[in-house]
């Protein structure tokens, strides 16, 4: 223990310095959005995990139950220099984190905690990881309006005034005709959103011809359906009405496997929602919003996870929006 302290000073009182393997006791690896225990019993135990570079971290650690431990937290390189190490996170000092750290290169590195004697829970947070669900999956949420689009709404802000009948049949026949079906899908969204209910009609049967039948809707790319379920449907009256009705045994069969792959996490049963997203009576797909907790030996809630997934009228996965895992400890 003292060797690696010595180290620690070094490493902030002049250049790196770098530890030799024997100050380190290899733990295991330890995953972005998990936690793990871990007993000190000496030499300090270290975490690998891999990032990329300008990956924003924020690993924590804190003794575990009654353990009397005073932890110390350092970030090393995969070459063993020491690039930070941990404060108290709120009023608690044995309560120690590397907020905000941003990676320097890509790679492996070490997440060391140290202390006297004692148990502990070490925990990570990674801004790029949304797990268990891949990176892949997550659906790009953002509208990508045409430029007729923009320059109507810009010429509404300032000064505000009424939407006219010339106006909302112009920016209709612009969204049938637009060829890029995510602008299209984009500029429904804006203009179903921006006009009064009594002028919704002409823009409402634009959108609903760009969605097509069930059929025609379900050859269209994944990323582009839970698109437009999304934002033609997570308003009310827009274009898709959403039921609670029975939806097809994939759906919770997918969810319950997103969570179960998630280490340790219990579904909040109770708070799940499937809901089906119809126009004019068929379902087009569903909306599926679940939540999961993770909780430490002693009872506190490490992490929450908050998400939303998109599903096919038959209930093939679309994608999903999450913004990870959240600490719902944090002060």
């Amino acid at each position: 223990m003292a060797r690696f302290a010595l180290l620690v000073l070094a490493a902030c009182a002049a250049a790196p310095e770098t530890a030799q393997s024997s100050d380190l006791a290899a733990a295991g690896r330890i995953g972005p959005q998990s936690f793990v225990h871990g007993t000190v019993r000496g030499a300090p135990l270290a975490y690998l995990f891999h990032g990329a570079k300008g990956d924003v971290i924020a690993p924590d650690v804190w003794p575990t139950g009654r353990s009397t431990l005073q932890p110390t937290l350092t970030l090393l390189d995969v070459r063993r220099n020491v690039i930070a190490q941990g404060k108290p996170r709120g009023a608690d000092p044995r309560h120690l984190a590397i907020d905000g750290m941003k990676l320097p290169e890509a790679g492996d590195y070490f997440i060391a905690v140290g202390g006297d004697r004692g148990q502990f829970t070490l925990r990570l947070w990674m801004q790029s990881s949304h797990l268990p669900r891949e990176e892949q999956s997550q659906v790009d949420l953002t509208t990508t309006p045409s430029a007729a689009m923009v320059a109507a709404m810009e010429s509404h802000q300032n000064p505000p005034r009424p939407w006219t009948d010339a106006e909302v049949d112009a920016l209709s026949r612009g969204v049938e005709q637009e060829p890029d079906l995510r602008v299209a899908l984009s500029d429904a969204h804006l203009l179903l959103w921006l006009v009064a209910p009594a002028q919704s009609a002409r823009p409402r049967a634009a959108a609903a011809r760009l969605v097509g039948t069930p059929q025609h809707f379900r050859s269209l790319d994944p990323a582009l359906q839970a698109f437009a379920l999304w934002w033609l449907g997570n308003q009310a009256g827009l274009l898709f009405e959403s039921g609670d009705l029975p939806a097809p045994q994939a759906v919770g069969d997918r969810i319950g496997r997103l969570v179960a792959a998630w280490p340790g996490a219990k579904e909040d049963c109770a708070a799940r929602r499937v809901q089906a997203k119809t126009l004019d009576g068929a379902v087009y797909g569903w909306q599926g919003d679940w939540s999961a907790l993770q909780t430490d030996y002693d009872g506190r809630q490490v992490w929450i996870d908050f998400a939303t997934e998109w599903f096919d009228a038959k209930g093939g996965y679309l994608g999903e929006q999450t913004a990870g895992a959240s600490e719902p400890d944090d002060d």
